[in-house]
């Protein structure tokens, strides 16, 4: 098999490594998973701060890790703190216990975040395929909704009486996917970018602030990503409780599981068609645009049926859009501080949710339904201050004007 061919394997690779690595069986029932093993409200919301704080940490370094000693060992490195998590998942019973775990988490949540989007992104340069990014990154994205489909909603099968042999029982079987997507990635081919290895006198950690310096537009995209996101994952966290609470029979998270991730799959996998039809400033805004309403819907609405529907709505909005700014995104960055710059602008989001969530966790303590203010709040803010127009998306390509010479492996 020759390079191309190899290269050409490497969104492939890519898919199946992230499937696997998302197959997050305890996820229809994590927040449940969480109270029963001794935790509050309040604390679910504080071990996301942890997440935060470690993302503050991890996410620059392992940006210039990629860049420096390459996207796949990075890759390979965030499945072995993968791993590791997993396998302290089985006896966490505490707080303290839970913030190892999520430390780790976090940790390999940086190796993924940015170096994946740079490995496709660059494999697809090389191979003269960068135009396909929505397609490709489009199926990357849905690769985390195709095992989602079934297994979590399996696992509110197996663990609805919520006993901790049930847990386990699911914590095995993502700790059985994370070293199936060790191997799949051993395979993937190192794509060729510009690098300070060849070129000392450059420095990619400088060069990606200076790209963010000069093109503004990165900033505001990634705010509008970032808050939307924060207000998608404070859902996420009060979701199950929440509905139960309304009269949800848990069976029916099983349900709701499903939907999501059946629909997210078909979303994210014909998200480059709906791009080209619609535009993806129409995307971008009218998805903030419907979030207001679904979320309008989860204040003054009692119904548990209506209410899953909306959270159901609001939450493919959120997933839906991330693809689109990926590309919109690394057509501003140079090949060789791309995931260097991508985890410069993923580090905004812990600055962001720090607060949020410590707000919402003492929120959710007094009435769980005021997380929903917070994130209608939110969604207001990017309409307001983040909205992504037509001229934004349509500025020359920064990749184009790259300077060829000095690529390496």
């Amino acid at each position: 098999m020759n390079r191309e061919a190899k290269l050409l394997r490497n969104p492939k690779l890519l898919f199946w490594g992230r499937a696997l690595t998302e197959l997050k069986t305890l996820n229809g029932l994590i927040t449940l998973f969480y109270l029963q093993r001794g935790l509050g409200i309040d604390q679910v919301f504080y071990l996301s701060i942890v997440w935060s704080i470690t993302t503050l940490l991890f996410e620059i370094p392992s940006g210039y890790l990629a860049d420096r000693f390459g996207r796949k060992r990075t890759l390979l490195l965030g499945l072995l703190f993968l791993i590791s998590a997993t396998i302290i998942n089985f006896q966490a019973y505490n707080f303290i216990e839970f913030s190892i775990v999520i430390t780790l988490l976090s940790a390999a949540f940086s190796c993924f975040s940015g170096t994946e989007e740079a490995m496709l992104y660059d494999s697809l340069k090389e191979t003269g395929k960068e135009k396909d990014m929505t397609h490709y990154n489009g199926r990357l994205h849905s690769a985390r909704h195709i095992f989602k489909i079934f297994l979590p909603t399996i696992g509110v099968l197996i663990a609805s009486q919520l006993a901790n042999w049930q847990f386990n029982i699911l914590i095995g079987v993502d700790l059985f996917g994370a070293i199936i997507a060790f191997i799949v990635l051993l395979f993937l081919t190192e794509p060729k970018h510009l690098s300070s290895v060849a070129e000392k006198e450059i420095d990619i950690f400088k060069e990606s602030f200076e790209t963010l310096k000069q093109n503004p537009f990165l900033f505001r995209a990634a705010m509008n990503k970032i808050i939307i996101f924060v207000s998608g994952f404070l859902i996420f966290r009060i979701y199950q409780p929440f509905l139960v609470e309304k009269g949800l029979p848990i069976i029916f998270l099983a349900v709701y599981y499903f939907l999501l991730h059946i629909i997210s799959f078909g979303l994210q996998w014909k998200i480059g068609a709906l791009e080209k039809k619609f535009g993806a400033p129409k995307i971008l805004n009218w998805s903030a645009i419907f979030s207001i309403f679904g979320l309008i819907i989860l204040i003054i609405v009692n119904n548990p049926w209506f209410l899953t529907l909306a959270i159901l709505f609001v939450t493919l909005l959120e997933i839906g859009r991330e693809p689109v700014f990926a590309t919109a995104m690394n057509n501003r960055i140079k090949s060789r501080s791309r995931a260097t710059t991508l985890s410069n602008l993923n580090a905004l989001k812990s600055f962001v949710d720090i607060p949020l969530l410590l707000l919402a966790g003492w929120l959710a303590k007094i009435q769980i339904e005021y997380v929903f203010y917070i994130c209608l709040a939110l969604c207001l803010t990017v309409l307001i201050f983040f909205r992504i127009k037509e001229k934004d998306l349509v500025e020359t390509n920064f990749n184009n004007l790259e300077d060829v010479d000095g690529l390496v492996a």
